[in-house]
C-alpha cells in the first residue's frame, strides 16, 4: 500500500493539475472571502443596517474556506476517471491485481492532499479575512468558532476528496463524472433545499454547511441545521457508502 500511495503522489505532481485546482481554489475562496465583508446585504426593508455587527455574519466569513470543496471534489474525480480517460487502467490493475487497494490507494493519496489544501485554504481565509475586516465595523471575532471551522474543513474537504475518487470510479466517463457532481451541488441540491426545505442539512452540502457553521440563504445551516457532530456523521456516512460502491463496481467493471 505504501508503494501505491507514493506511485499515486508521484502522479499527482506530474501534472499541472493540482496547482491550478489548488489555486483555483484559492481564488475562489478570496474571492467569497472579499464579497462577504464588502456586500453582505442587510434586511431588504433596513439597507442601511451593518450585518458585520452579527457575530454570525462575520464567522459565516472565515466558513467560506468551505468553497474549496468542490475543486477537492473534481481533484478525486480527475484522479480516478484520469485513468480511464488515458486509458492506463488496464496497466495499473495488471501490476495490482487487488483492484480495491488502488481505489484506496487513490483516497488515501488524495485525503492527504486535500487535507493540506484546506490547512492553506483556512490560513488564507483567516489572513485575507482578518485584514479586510479591520477595515470595516463588525462584531468581535470569534476565534474558538475559527479555530473549530480549521477542524470542520480539514474533515470536509479530506471526505469530499474521498467522495471524488468514488465517483469517479462509479462515473468512469470523465466528463459525465464532473458534470453529475457540479449539477448535483449547484441545482440538485439547491432545488431539493428550496422547495423540500427539511431535506437540504440531510444532504452532503448541507452537512458539510454544518460542519463549517455556516449559514447562505439556501436553507442550509442556521438554526435548523445539524449539530457539528451530527453533520459529520451524515457526511461521512456519504463517504463510506459510495466508496463501499466504488469498491464494488470496479471489481465487477470488465476492463477493456
Amino acid at each position: 500500500m505504501i508503494a501505491l500511495v507514493k506511485s499515486e503522489f508521484r502522479k499527482a505532481f506530474t501534472t499541472k493539475l493540482l496547482i491550478i485546482l489548488t489555486l483555483s481554489a484559492l481564488a475562489f475562496v478570496l474571492l467569497t472571502v472579499v464579497l462577504g465583508v464588502y456586500l453582505s446585504p442587510g434586511p431588504p426593508s433596513q439597507e442601511d443596517v451593518n450585518t458585520l455587527m452579527d457575530s454570525a455574519v462575520v464567522t459565516n466569513i472565515f466558513a467560506s474556506v468551505g468553497g474549496a470543496s468542490v475543486f477537492v471534489l473534481i481533484l478525486g474525480i480527475i484522479a480516478m476517471s484520469g485513468e480511464y480517460r488515458n486509458q492506463t487502467i488496464s496497466s495499473t490493475f495488471l501490476a495490482t491485481p487487488k483492484r480495491e487497494l488502488v481505489i484506496f490507494a487513490k483516497m488515501i493519496t488524495y485525503s492527504i492532499l486535500a487535507f493540506v489544501i484546506a490547512l492553506i485554504m483556512w490560513i488564507a481565509t483567516v489572513v485575507v479575512a482578518t485584514v479586510l475586516l479591520s477595515t470595516v465595523e463588525h462584531a468581535p471575532i470569534e476565534w474558538a468558532a475559527v479555530f473549530e471551522i480549521l477542524g470542520g474543513a480539514l474533515l470536509g474537504l479530506v471526505l469530499y476528496a474521498i467522495l471524488g475518487v468514488a465517483i469517479g470510479a462509479l462515473i468512469t466517463n470523465q466528463v459525465a463524472a464532473i458534470v453529475i457532481a457540479l449539477v448535483w451541488i449547484f441545482v440538485v441540491e439547491s432545488l431539493l433545499t428550496v422547495f423540500v426545505d427539511w431535506i437540504g442539512k440531510w444532504l452532503p452540502g448541507g452537512a458539510l454547511n454544518s460542519i463549517l457553521q455556516a449559514t447562505n440563504n439556501s436553507g442550509f445551516g442556521g438554526t435548523d441545521a445539524l449539530s457539528v457532530q451530527a453533520a459529520a456523521l451524515v457526511l461521512i456516512a456519504y463517504t463510506v457508502i459510495l466508496a463501499i460502491a466504488a469498491v464494488f463496481m470496479t471489481n465487477r467493471k470488465d476492463i477493456t
